[in-house]
């Protein structure tokens, strides 16, 4: 396929996302949120995770990232604009959010304190989604405390309609018009806060199960929400791009180009998954050529120990597992800007047909064992 470069946002499109954006400013108006004092100057945007001395990464082994491969002659399917959406790194250090569901956990259950302490006190991604009754509110709560604390905030967006396609964290707001409202108050709380947002895990590797109409609706918020909160002064924005068991690299760049990744500063690995960070960065590298050298993130929050094997849906709470790196942006690997805790660790996948607490609800024996096998 011929290399496609994304050109500006036709009219239609532009309309919509200066609706969004429009909805965005008045809300800020009305809580007072951004134009406060902020030491950001929009990110570091020569860095690339520590890549100016990163050697090169080695192909994807298939025994352990099969999604990772792509033919070396394969011709690159978008290059990103060079606006400063997709310059903006993101920087240290990231937000330790002394309201997560680990801190209310550990506050509420003293016996607990201790064992979670490791969760307590590390940089994890707060999950916004239709569950919140003020989005707006909740997410400038975040932004705030970050820009007191000179840190960044990390969003995992979790909201898209169809989402988790009736699964184990099926639901997602009722419709399009609901789902731009959502993106507006997100951008909203942030303001001009330093921030990562994570958008929408899972969107794009579950796309192909949804009919045509819905696809393209989804792509179609998905460019709509990256454009609103790329217009932000320090925001850096990532699509989600599957892991090392799910979605080809080749499958996955497109979708990717599909959903508007060359507005955004990349895409994320390994969301709420279990792969090593090697591999994920050996597959990231291949999507990234693919995208003219687009950036990406890795979740770590799980990884220690690598992923399961020998049991069924070994992405669904596998016993057995650790903590995986803490968040930094010092990776090691030429296109990685961070290694990022963006699951809660803690919090369960699923009922995962083995009788485990529903998706979301903290579960403190995965907790502590995931302190217990932590990585060194």
């Amino acid at each position: 396929m011929p290399t496609v470069r994304l050109l500006p946002v036709a009219a239609e499109r532009a309309g919509r996302i200066g609706t969004v954006l429009a909805l965005a400013a008045v809300l800020v108006a009305a809580c007072g949120l951004g134009g406060g004092k902020d030491d950001s100057d929009g990110g570091d945007t020569g860095r690339s995770g520590g890549a100016t001395a990163a050697p090169a990464v080695a192909a994807p082994d298939r025994t352990r990232c099969p999604a990772g491969a792509a033919d070396v002659n394969q011709t690159t399917v978008a290059t990103p604009d060079g606006d400063g959406a997709s310059l903006r790194a993101p920087q240290e250090p990231f937000l330790v959010d002394p309201n997560s569901e680990a801190a209310q956990r550990a506050a509420a259950h003293p016996g607990e304190a201790s064992t979670i302490a490791p969760l307590v006190q590390t940089p994890t991604a707060f999950p916004v989604g239709d569950w919140l009754t003020d989005v707006t509110g909740e997410v400038h709560a975040r932004a705030a405390a970050a820009q007191t604390a000179g840190a960044t905030a990390v969003f995992m967006i979790y909201a898209i309609p169809y989402r988790d396609v009736g699964l184990y964290s099926a639901g997602g707001l009722p419709d399009a018009a609901a789902y731009r409202t959502f993106t507006a108050q997100v951008a909203a709380g942030i303001g001009s806060a330093r921030a990562v947002i994570v958008l929408e895990p899972d969107a794009l590797g579950q796309i192909d199960e949804l009919d045509a109409g819905k696809a393209a609706e989804r792509y179609a918020l998905l460019r709509d929400a990256v454009d609103a909160y790329a217009a932000l002064p320090a925001t850096s924005v990532y699509l989600d791009g599957a892991n090392c068991g799910w979605t080809g690299a080749v499958d996955m760049a497109h979708r990717l180009a599909q959903a508007g990744v060359a507005h955004a500063r990349g895409f994320a690995l390994n969301v709420s998954n279990y792969y090593a960070t090697a591999d994920e960065a050996a597959r990231g590298e291949v999507v990234s050529r693919l995208l003219g050298g687009a950036h990406y993130v890795i979740d770590t929050s799980r990884n220690g120990k690598g992923p399961a094997g020998g049991i069924s849906d070994p992405w669904c709470n596998p016993p057995g597992r650790g903590l995986g790196v803490k968040p930094t942006t010092n990776t090691g690997f030429p296109h990685a800007d961070a290694l990022l805790w963006i699951k809660t660790p803690g919090s369960s996948d699923g009922e995962c047909g083995r009788g485990n607490p529903e998706a979301g609800q903290w579960w403190p024996q995965a907790a502590a064992e995931l302190v217990h096998n932590a990585a060194g």
